[in-house]
C-alpha cells in the first residue's frame, strides 16, 4: 500500500523536477526579452533626437554632430551604412520600424546599438558598456536642444509630438513644485541635470531628471523611469512550494479512494484465506483494481462451481457404485446356497461380470477424476483427421455388428494441431456413445472451415431432446428412457470429451443429426498460435 503511495509520489516529484526546471529556464528567457524590449524601449526616444541632430546637417557636416554626440554620451557615435553593419532580416525589419536594434555581448560585457536615419539608408551605431548618469544627462540636454528650436508657446506641441518616441514621460512642471533635497537644489539652481531616486528600498523604485529650461522657472522632468523588474526567483520558489502542495492534496484525493478499495479486496482475499467461499468483494469500475476484484469475483465463483460439482460427482460415484456393489453381495450371498456346479459357475461369470463393471466404472471415474484435477503436459503435434476417423473406424469394426460407420472429409491431407491420443479419445468416445443408440449408420464428417475444422459424429438413433442437449456434457447425467443406462455406459464419456476439447482451444455442441438421430460437433482451431488452452474452465 505504502510503496505504491511511495512510487506515485517519487514518479510526481520527478516530474515536477522537470517542470521546474523546464520552467526556470522558461522564466530566464522570458526576463532576457523583457529585458531587450525594456532597454530598445528606453532608448528609442534618445536615438531618435541623434537622428534629428543629424537631419538638421548636410550630409558632408554630419561628422560633426557625431563629435558633439560622441563627447556628450562619452561614447564614440558614428554614422555607418548597412553593408558595415550586416544587419540581419529581424534587424531590418525593426530598424525600418523606427526601432531600436540591440546586439548584446554578455561574455565581454557591452551592447552594440543600432537606429535608422528616418527615411534614409544611413545607421547611427554606438557600443556601450553600461548605462550611466552621464548618457540621462545627455538625453535630457538633447530634449532641450529639441525644444530649442520651437517658441515657447509650441513647447507643450512639441512634447506631445516627441513623447511617441519615447518609452518614459517627458514633460515641464513649474519650477516650485519640484521636491528635492538641499543638494539636488543647489545644482538645479547651477543650471545643471539632477537624477533623483524614488524609493530606493522598494521594488517599485523608479529614477527622475529633472533639467532647468534657461529663464523660464520650468524644469524639464523626464520619467518616472521605473528600473527593469525580473520576475523574482521568490516568487518562483512560492509557486513551486504552492504547486508541490497542490499535487500533495490532489494525489491523497486520488490514493484514498485507492487505498480504500484495496483494503477491500484485501478484507475479501483474507475471508477466502480463512475459509470463506462466499468472500465478494464489492468493488466497481473498469480500472485495475476492479479489474483484480472481478478476476477475484469469477475466482470464488468457480472455486464454489468447482466445489459444488466434485459434491455432485461424489454422490454420484456413490449412487453408482451402490448398484454393482450390491448386486455383488446379492450374488456372493446366493452363491452359497447353491449346490449344482453349472449354476455356480454361472453365478460365478455374473460375479465375473458385476466386478467388470465395477472396474470399468471406477476407471471411468478415475479418468474424469485426473482430467478435472489438473492439465497435462500437451504437445501440439499435426494430425492428419480423415486418416484417424479411418483409424478408428478400423478399430471399431469387429464391435459395431451391423451398424455401418463412414468417413467422408473435404481433403484426406486436412490437419489440426492436437495431441493425438487425446483427440483419439475423443472421437472415439463419440463414435462408442453413437454406437449405442445408432439403428444401422454412423457417419464422421470433417469440414474445413477458414482457421477452423469442424467434425461431426452423426447416427440415426432416438436423438436427443433439445431440452437435454446441454446436460450430456456433465458427469452422470440421467436422460430421457431413449437414452438411458440400460444402453450401456456411466455418463462420464462426454465430459471426458468436453474436458479436452477445452484443452484444445475448441467447442462441441449438439444438435439434431440429417441422419434423425443426434450429431455431435467439435470445432478446433488448425493451428494453437503459441497458445496454451489447458486449464479452460466452463
Amino acid at each position: 500500500m505504502n510503496s505504491i503511495f511511495l512510487r506515485l509520489y517519487g514518479g510526481l516529484l520527478l516530474a515536477l523536477c522537470f517542470i521546474g526546471a523546464i520552467t526556470y529556464a522558461a522564466v530566464q528567457l522570458v526576463n532576457n526579452y523583457r529585458s531587450d524590449i525594456y532597454r530598445e524601449e528606453m532608448a528609442r526616444g534618445t536615438f531618435y533626437l541623434m537622428a534629428e541632430g543629424y537631419q538638421r546637417y548636410e550630409v558632408d557636416n554630419r561628422q560633426r554632430w557625431s563629435q558633439v554626440l560622441s563627447k556628450l554620451f562619452d561614447a564614440q557615435i558614428q554614422l555607418k551604412s548597412a553593408d558595415e553593419l550586416q544587419l540581419g532580416y529581424r534587424e531590418t525589419l525593426h530598424l525600418s520600424e523606427g526601432l531600436v536594434v540591440m546586439r548584446l555581448n554578455d561574455r565581454e560585457g557591452y551592447a552594440d546599438i543600432f537606429f535608422q536615419l528616418p527615411g534614409e539608408d544611413e545607421y547611427i551605431t554606438t557600443r556601450m558598456t553600461k548605462v550611466s548618469e552621464q548618457q540621462a544627462r545627455a538625453t535630457a540636454v538633447l530634449i532641450l536642444n529639441h525644444l530649442s528650436h520651437f517658441p515657447e508657446p509650441q513647447w507643450k506641441t512639441a512634447l506631445a509630438e516627441l513623447q511617441t518616441h519615447f518609452g518614459y514621460p517627458i514633460r515641464l512642471v513649474p519650477r516650485d513644485i519640484v521636491s528635492l533635497d538641499a543638494e539636488q537644489e543647489q545644482r538645479l539652481n547651477r543650471r545643471e541635470v539632477v537624477i533623483a531616486l524614488d524609493d530606493s528600498t522598494g521594488r517599485n523604485s523608479s529614477i527622475r531628471i529633472y533639467a532647468p529650461v534657461a529663464e523660464t522657472g520650468k524644469v524639464l522632468m523626464i520619467g518616472p523611469l521605473s528600473l527593469f523588474d525580473q520576475f523574482p526567483m521568490e516568487l518562483l520558489l512560492v509557486a513551486g512550494a504552492l504547486s508541490l502542495l497542490a499535487v500533495a492534496l490532489a494525489t491523497y484525493l486520488q490514493v484514498s479512494p485507492l487505498q480504500r478499495r484495496l483494503k477491500q479486496l484485501d478484507r475479501a482475499v483474507s475471508q477466502l484465506g480463512s475459509g470463506d467461499l462466499g468472500a465478494y468483494a464489492n468493488i466497481e469500475g473498469n480500472d485495475a483494481i476492479g479489474q483484480v476484484a472481478a478476476t477475484f469475483n469469477g475466482m470464488t465463483a468457480h472455486i464454489r462451481r468447482l466445489i459444488e460439482s466434485q459434491r455432485e460427482m461424489t454422490r454420484a460415484v456413490s449412487h453408482e457404485l451402490r448398484t454393482p456393489v450390491a448386486r455383488l453381495r446379492f450374488g456372493l450371498e446366493m452363491l452359497a446356497d447353491i449346490e449344482s456346479a453349472e449354476m455356480r459357475r454361472e453365478k460365478l461369470n455374473a460375479l465375473d461380470h458385476d466386478i467388470e463393471q465395477l472396474d470399468q466404472l471406477i476407471d471411468e471415474i478415475l479418468t474424469y477424476a485426473r482430467l478435472e484435477q489438473g492439465t497435462p503436459n500437451i504437445e501440439f503435434k499435426p494430425v492428419l483427421l480423415c486418416e484417424l476417423c479411418e483409424q478408428l473406424r478400423d478399430e471399431l469394426a469387429p464391435i459395431c455388428g451391423e451398424t455401418h460407420i463412414s468417413v467422408d472429409c473435404d481433403s484426406p491431407l486436412l490437419e489440426v494441431e492436437a495431441e493425438e491420443r487425446y483427440l483419439h479419445r475423443v472421437l472415439q468416445n463419440l463414435v462408442t456413445n453413437a454406437l449405442r443408440y445408432a439403428r444401422s449408420r454412423i457417419v464422421m464428417c470433417v469440414e474445413d472451415q477458414e482457421n477452423r475444422v469442424v467434425i461431426h459424429v452423426d447416427d440415426d438413433g432416438p436423438g436427443i431432446p433439445e431440452h437435454e442437449r446441454e446436460r450430456v456434457f456433465k458427469p452422470f447425467a440421467r436422460l430421457d428412457k431413449s437414452r438411458h443406462r440400460a444402453s450401456g455406459g456411466y455418463g462420464l464419456g462426454l465430459s471426458i470429451v468436453k474436458r479436452i476439447v477445452d484443452w484444445h482451444g475448441g467447442d462441441i455442441r449438439v444438435d439434431a443429426s440429417p441422419l434423425g438421430g443426434a450429431r455431435f460437433t467439435v470445432i478446433l482451431p488448425v493451428t494453437q498460435q503459441e497458445q496454451h488452452v489447458l486449464g479452460r474452465v466452463n
